[in-house]
């Protein structure tokens, strides 16, 4: 097979039915740059009847009761007669024998090295299923050279099969007019004055404690962008508590407005296997306080951020203060940054890795 000849890729898409979050928007941009390429990409899904979210890419219904036959009997019959260049599974599950070649995506493991945040039965599977698929796929993408290394080291996976491929930053995410997206944010949301943003959902990893107290009689309102998750009902009482404003459901038109009116964006998380929401802040123009260590932030900001290292209130107070003072600074450094990371090279690499195993 050569790089020129189209591949047909099968693609576990079960992380588009949900319409916001990292993972969705990792597969669905890296999904639309290979249809665009001119591949074929079946999206297949534990559904009846799907649509698929992407333009050009086939929507595959496959029902199954429960995702673990689904996986193991439904998908590989169907591999079986259709006959797909390579199986890709972007969170990282595969079926026992796939009937393709088969690479997985690794984005991180932070169930695994921080129990108690998320579900038992995620951290279930991040000690069973997704190691065995990781030691069985032909390639493992890690999104971060951070990743990678826990793979390696937790999992046992040898270093040649992996590949590292960062994420990347949508187009939309520039600077702009932060005054008028200021008076775009109090029209939309009701937020007056300056404001400092975190955007994800409430869960335990993302390490928000911290950052509430800040927030606490702060000269700035945080304001939260994303729903609850695990243990999500405890963290929204705490941002009630401290006045930060909970935003649901937003979406990456309004996303833009928020992060170019943000006084900072804060990245207080417990690990990340990469760091999205920084670098789409700092390709809008806005200062990042990020912590450290915490996974591959640091790797993907730079020296682009301010690093909190420390997980106290007063070193969050610091490190906001800190941002907001840098302001010009940190927007230029950050600009050039973000500028590095863009969806089409990772889809262009994704694809490489996706052609080396279906050369196998």
């Amino acid at each position: 097979m050569t790089a020129d000849a189209p591949l047909h890729i099968a693609v576990d898409a079960n992380v588009l039915e949900a319409d916001w979050g990292g993972i969705p928007k990792y597969v669905s941009r890296v999904v639309a740059e290979l249809v665009a390429r001119g591949d074929r990409v079946d999206l297949l899904v534990n559904r009846r009847a799907w649509q698929s979210p992407v333009a050009g890419a086939n929507a595959v219904p496959l029902r199954l009761r429960g995702r673990g036959p689904w996986r193991d009997i439904r998908v590989p019959a169907w591999v079986l007669r259709h006959r797909p260049d390579v199986y890709w599974a972007p969170e990282g599950v595969l079926p026992r024998r796939p009937g393709a070649p088969a690479v997985v995506t690794v984005h991180d493991l932070a169930p695994l090295l921080f129990p108690g945040t998320k579900p038992p039965s995620v951290e279930r599977a991040f000690r069973t299923t997704m190691p065995r698929s990781a030691r069985t796929a032909k390639c493992v993408i890690c999104v971060s050279r951070a990743t990678a290394a826990d793979v390696t080291s937790h999992w046992g996976v040898a270093e040649e099969r992996i590949r590292v491929v960062a994420n990347g930053v949508d187009e939309r995410f520039t600077p702009g007019d932060v005054a008028a997206a200021r008076v775009e944010v109090g029209r939309r949301f009701g937020i007056e004055g300056p404001y400092v943003l975190h955007v994800g959902s409430l869960e335990p990893r993302k390490g928000l404690d911290p950052l509430l107290a800040a927030a606490t009689g702060a000269p700035w309102r945080l304001v939260l962008a994303g729903a609850p998750g695990f243990d999500g009902e405890r963290l929204l009482a705490a941002a009630h508590a401290a006045g930060a404003a909970v935003l649901e459901g937003v979406g990456d038109d309004q996303l833009v407005a928020l992060y170019r009116g943000a006084e900072a964006v804060a990245a207080p998380a417990l690990y990340e296997g990469f760091g999205i929401v920084p670098l789409e802040a700092m390709a809008c123009g806005t200062p990042v306080a990020a912590a450290a260590p915490a996974g591959a932030l640091e790797e993907v900001v730079g020296d682009a951020a301010v690093l909190v290292r420390e997980r106290t209130a007063e070193a969050w107070s610091a490190g906001v203060a800190e941002a907001r003072e840098r302001r010009e600074e940190l927007a230029e450094r950050g600009l050039r940054r973000a500028a590095g990371f863009r969806w089409p090279d990772a889809a262009a690499a994704t694809r490489a890795v996706l052609l080396e195993a279906a050369g196998t």
